[in-house]
């Protein structure tokens, strides 16, 4: 794998305007493989209107976000029309970024299309007019090859139409899947439900009336201050509440390598020791809630992303299988979710985990997902979080089908986007509001309510996806003004759309 600056392809890229694009904007450019996760630890050269990235020795694919007015301001992927650019395509030449990223995008829409058509998706005449619009806009931007900013201009408003074209597209045949599958009763519509007991009994009917799951806190942290003495008694008041309304619910997590979950007294420890004291953790808290708490995050974020110690690959696979036998040792009925964050993992490129630098070159989380499988670690279910992922619907649907494709059921653990721009003081570990917006709007909470029908309907499509859970139910959240209600438990637009949506649903299901 070339992961050297000496082999480097230049990028022209240029702004609606026609001006080159600043280079500050330019600085999270990525080499990617075709799976769109970065190829290996890079930072590009940026320069107004220029980015110089390293190329791959294998087929690669190339990723910036950028604006695209029209449409919002998203990553980018150019990917010679799925074919992937090689150094020997590269060697000596100088790419439009643009209009390679706008032709990558009408070919990967249309191979969709086409894969689509035998499930007799419906397409609107939006979509039709929207793609039509995309692929004149395309031919005229190759027309104009030779005046590099006239063409990306051109080439910019062809990926207007082709990421909304996209979008309709996924969404549409998601809707049609919907309409033609059967009842999918044991899908669970969940939330993270830590302040059940804090806010009584309206946050506790709210949240019965939308969801059926709820997920409960078991960081380490938090229930064994002290060595040897774990408290569960938070734990055991949720259940109270959970059980009375019927609420399925979920452990959260067994095994964090984040300093916001690592016990103090753990830290100085050698890895046998902190693998044994984990082991001994999981059977203490699966035993204790045996009879009921059945799924559980047995290991949350252990692709390098969380990864306070260090561990190489072999040791985070060693602890993900520790983990999953422990918790069959204590209930041979428990459901293993091995849960992953930052999915289309840019951490890989920057060669960081979460704070701090990482000492080696990083593991992507689909290959964590896969060498976990591949060393014969026996669980049920992958996890995903997706938090303001920046991609358009058509992109997160791509993605998620790369995880769906794997052979085990996918629970979507956490995920959310903000219901307002304001800005807040981010707590420590918390994150502020995104400013690349999706659709170029700022984010409101008719904003938030379209992204959460559009992603639960894709969700709720794919027969491997059997749980969706939203975070947090009501602000303060981690993502911030991302919950479903406000501070005063309000419920927002995006509660009622869901809620509408799973109504329909249901009468769907019963017809």
């Amino acid at each position: 794998m070339n992961n050297s600056q000496t082999n480097c392809v230049d990028f022209l890229v240029f702004s609606a305007d026609g001006n080159p694009a600043p280079g500050l904007g330019l600085s999270d450019a990525m080499t990617i493989d075709l799976e769109f996760m970065p190829a290996f630890a890079h930072k590009p050269r940026t320069r107004d209107g220029v980015v110089t990235l390293p190329v791959a020795d294998f087929p690669f694919a190339v990723s910036i976000r950028m604006p695209v007015p029209g449409f919002g301001h998203v990553w980018l992927y150019a990917d010679d029309e799925g074919r992937g650019y090689t150094a020997a395509d590269t060697s000596g030449k100088i790419l439009n970024f643009c209009l390679e990223a706008a032709a990558s995008r009408v070919s990967a829409v249309e191979r969709t299309r086409q894969k689509y058509e035998h499930e007799s998706t419906r397409l609107s005449s939006d979509y039709v007019e929207r793609m039509a619009n995309a692929q004149n806009l395309l031919a005229d931007a190759r027309a104009k090859q030779s005046d590099h900013a006239a063409c990306a201009r051109l080439a910019l408003q062809s990926l207007a139409h082709s990421m909304h074209a996209g979008e309709m597209l996924v969404i549409e045949h998601a809707r049609a899947r919907i309409e033609q599958t059967r009842p999918r009763k044991g899908f669970l519509f969940g939330c993270n439900a830590f302040r059940g007991t804090q806010l009584g009994e309206p946050y506790r009917e709210l949240f019965r009336e939308l969801l059926n799951f709820g997920t409960l806190p078991f960081y380490r942290k938090g229930t064994e201050k002290e060595q040897g003495n774990p408290d569960f008694s938070g734990v055991e008041k949720l259940l109270d509440w959970t059980e009375r309304d019927r609420l399925q619910v979920k452990g959260h997590p067994l095994v964090w390598f984040h300093r916001g979950a690592i016990p103090d007294w753990l830290y100085g420890c050698g890895y046998e020791e902190v693998r044994d004291s984990y082991r001994t953790y999981i059977r203490t808290s699966v035993g204790h809630f045996k009879d009921r708490i059945k799924t559980w995050d047995v290991i949350n974020e252990a692709h390098d992303w969380a990864n306070e110690f260090q561990y190489d690959f072999e040791q985070l696979v060693d602890i993900t299988r520790m983990a999953c036998e422990a918790t069959r040792e204590a209930n041979p009925d428990a459901v293993r979710v091995v849960n992953s964050c930052c999915t289309w993992s840019e951490y890989v490129a920057r060669s960081e985990t979460d704070n701090q630098p990482l000492n080696r070159p990083g593991r992507n989380v689909l290959r964590y997902v896969r060498d976990v499988i591949a060393a014969g670690v026996d669980f049920e279910v992958i996890g995903l979080q997706m938090y303001y992922p920046t991609r358009d619907l058509f992109e997160i649907n791509r993605h998620l089908d790369m995880f769906c494709e794997l052979g085990k059921p996918v629970h979507i653990t956490e995920l959310g986007v903000s219901a307002s721009p304001e800005k807040v003081d981010a707590k420590p570990g918390g994150q502020q509001v995104n400013p690349h917006y999706w659709h170029g709007r700022p984010w409101s909470e008719s904003e938030q309510a379209d992204w959460i029908e559009g992603y639960y309907t894709i969700c709720y499509a794919k027969p491997a996806v059997e749980a969706v859970s939203w975070w947090d139910f009501c602000d303060p959240a981690f993502i911030p003004h991302a919950g479903l209600c406000n501070r005063e438990l309000k419920p927002r637009e995006g509660y009622h759309r869901l809620k509408a949506l799973l109504q329909k649903w249901e009468v769907i299901s019963n017809q």
